[in-house]
């Protein structure tokens, strides 16, 4: 007996290093999973993982799990890549190091990963651990390229057809074919399997039916789902407590409300940050109460009240007094004298007890407003800006930067604090009202180059609130010119916050266009020059960032932007509604078309998704004007539960793969008009008040985009 295993282990000693089994082998993996037993120190596991390798200094997944404690924001320390091209340097020629070295690449110098693989299968082209690698880089944002991730995800599977590694890297993939046929394989896979593995991918193989299907035909996939439901909840979960997110997904998709109940009567209680039982009082009181735009009034009410219980509960928490003040504040019929004891309260329990919500620049913003107390707002503008002030030490290293990601999606990676810049303008702001001028100065100027770095850095979504900060800028730089005489300078700032944020009314941007004209023509003398002044290039403060080099995931755009022009074609598409019917960009000629871009998560979409429902039904049986949202859900079980609970009629798209081709950084929701030939004429970015206002403004905007009648 021992002959025959010493035997077999020298079989898999010998074998060729392009032959690396699929998954480690048994005695290699008991090996890693004592190792990584959780609750060891990083030292301990490190010490552990060298052990194995040194142990089975042959073997891929040895080596992989020794790799892995290296690794910092998705990039693998400089000590490891150096290591590995040693080692490759000592084994030319030997496929097994070219991938382990290969390995330590990504995320530092992807293309130089690419390059190595890619001359690994030249050389051996069913080299199994070399597509599966591949597949992972082309998934991520900077290099996808579903053509290369499905070819490689096919090689890979091919050679190791029952490995269940590979499948969560092409859920994005827009290929129903694929999908669906990579589906029935993950199923027959995870069938009869309970372990860990199989069942933490079963969230991924509904997500891969679902995309195998158009919307009108998901139901025989829910009928799957319930199955899997059913059995799932045999498990015991407190072996495997993630299955009750797998649960709570499956019930979501299913529109069970019982079985989703059921997850959340099982789901073991979080508490809040640093255990704050005030915290988790607010947190359910707002997922047992979500907010209706057309009952604001009423929630503010209840929530106005809920916090004279919170208060008595919890006399010296200051969440509580956060949420009593900012419900009177943005309540326009509660006396100033009860808002003004709420900040008084919120500023008074902060002070004894710190937490992570400060009040210093939101009160001192209104009193501001409100014209009151202007003694104290030096004091409370000046505790804002010393608690938004960097606390990192300038000498400390930066974090690692993975190139899998566009610099604005890196995850995990901070960016430059954005709160500061806010806290900036709003203090310029502030001083130059109480006449603190000189203070004001300075903060403008320390402003600038601190907008221009958070304009280059920021997200789009982000940006988008910055610019209003820019238009901030210039009106205060304009103000402080003004007081001071410069009447050439206060004109050039007040040009520049034209151009920084115009407003959404063409009639508003032509009278301040105007009133510009008028400005000029008395400190030079005449019209001429006047539009070329206006074009001329626009200052340091908003230098053009490069764009992103591909899309980052949907942001949500909590803040209403002024209509942008545009001039852009929509290209082609063919895409199937809730009700089966296809549509094609010709479905919109000959029509102005609103276009809606929304998901199911999306917490301004949910709030904006009723008045639009408002707006298709006003114009349902118009021939001139329509009414089409594109979804961008990855998870497209979502969507019809959604709809059905919302009763909304509105037609969907399911278009994540459209709007990704055509938007460079998603953020919403967002809408269109499109004019009656496909073109996208206006865009919209956020969700302002609501009401019928919006349903009103909504469609005054497109009609202004009909075709003038001849």
């Amino acid at each position: 007996m021992f002959r025959c295993r010493f035997a077999g282990l020298l079989f898999l000693v010998a074998l060729p290093v392009w032959a690396q089994p699929c998954e480690a082998p048994p005695n290699v993996k008991a090996a890693i999973d004592a190792a990584a037993a959780r609750g060891k120190p990083l030292e301990e596991r490190t010490a552990a993982a060298g052990k194995i390798r040194d142990q089975f200094p042959s073997d891929y997944y040895a080596h992989r799990f020794y790799q892995e404690l290296f690794v910092a924001n998705g990039v693998f320390s400089q000590a490891v890549r150096d290591e590995y091209k040693a080692l490759l340097d000592a084994h030319p020629g030997d496929l097994m190091y070219q991938m382990l070295y290969a390995r330590t690449l990504k995320g530092s110098t992807t293309r130089e990963a690419i390059s190595l693989l890619d001359k690994m299968l030249e050389r051996q082209p069913d080299y199994a651990l070399a597509h599966l690698k591949l597949v992972e880089i082309y998934s991520a944002p900077v290099f996808r390229d579903a053509g290369k991730l499905q070819a490689h995800a096919e090689a890979y599977w091919k050679g190791c057809p029952s490995s269940l590694s590979g499948y969560t890297y092409v859920t994005h993939i827009d290929d129903a074919d694929f999908m669906g046929r990579t589906a029935a394989r993950l199923r027959n896979l995870l069938a009869g399997r309970s372990d860990n593995e199989a069942l933490g991918l079963y969230g991924t193989l509904w997500a891969l039916e679902f995309r195998a299907v158009p919307l009108s035909g998901q139901d025989p996939t829910r009928e799957r789902i319930r199955r899997d439901a059913a059995m799932l909840r045999e498990v015991d979960t407190s072996k495997h407590p993630y299955m009750l997110s797998e649960l709570g997904q499956a019930y979501q998709m299913l529109g069970d409300k019982d079985g989703a109940k059921w997850v959340s009567e099982h789901m073991p209680r979080r508490t809040a940050p640093l255990g704050n039982p005030a915290m988790e009082a607010i947190n359910q009181w707002r997922r047992d109460h979500p907010f209706k735009a057309a009952d604001r009034e009423a929630w503010n009410d209840a929530l106005l009240k809920q916090t004279e219980e919170w208060i008595r509960l919890w006399p010296d928490e200051p969440q509580p007094r956060y949420e009593r003040f900012t419900t009177l504040e943005r309540d326009q019929s509660a006396p100033l004298d009860d808002a003004v004891k709420a900040a008084e309260e919120w500023l008074r329990v902060y002070e004894a007890h710190p937490a992570f919500m400060s009040p210093y620049m939101q009160v001192a913003q209104f009193y501001s407003r409100q014209r009151i107390r202007y003694g104290e707002l030096p004091g409370l503008v000046e505790k804002a800006l010393k608690e938004a002030a960097p606390t990192a030490p300038p000498t400390a290293p930066p974090a690692p930067v993975s190139d899998l990601y566009p610099p604005r999606s890196q995850p995990f990676v901070s960016r430059p604090n954005n709160s500061r810049v806010h806290h900036m303008s709003s203090a310029a702001d502030i001083y130059i009202r109480i006449k603190k001028y000189d203070r004001a100065r300075e903060l403008l100027a320390q402003l600038e180059p601190a907008l221009t770095e958070a304009l280059n850095t920021a997200p789009e979504a982000e940006k988008q609130s910055l610019r209003f900060v820019e238009y901030m800028y210039w009106n205060n730089v304009s103000q402080l010119a003004r007081i001071e005489g410069h009447k050439l300078e206060a004109l050039v700032a007040q040009r520049n916050a034209f151009r920084a944020n115009p407003s959404s009314n063409p009639q508003a941007d032509e009278y301040q266009k105007t009133s510009l004209r008028e400005a000029w023509k008395e400190l030079n003398g005449g019209d001429a020059g006047f539009e070329a002044w206006m074009a001329e290039a626009r200052p340091n403060v908003t230098p053009a960032a490069p764009p992103a080099p591909k899309t980052p995931p949907p942001a949500v755009a909590n803040t209403e932007m002024p209509w942008t022009a545009l001039a852009k074609p929509l290209p082609d598409f063919q895409m199937s509604d809730a009700g089966g019917k296809t549509w094609r960009l010709a479905d919109l000629k000959g029509k102005v078309t609103l276009v809606n871009l929304w998901a199911t998560w999306c917490g301004p979409c949910r709030t904006e998704l009723p008045y639009l429902e408002k707006l298709f039904n006003k114009v349902r049986d118009r021939k001139d004007l329509t009414v089409l949202t594109l979804n961008t859900d990855d998870n497209l079980g979502l969507i019809l539960p959604f709809l059905q609970e919302n009763k909304y009629t509105f037609p969907v798209l399911p278009a994540a793969a459209y709007v990704d081709k055509l938007v460079p950084e998603l953020s919403i929701p967002r809408n269109w008009i499109v004019d009656a030939d496909g073109v996208l004429r206006q865009e919209r970015i956020g969700f302002g008040p609501g009401g019928d206002k919006w349903v009103d403004e909504m469609i005054a905007s497109m009609e202004k985009a009909r075709p003038e009648k001849k």
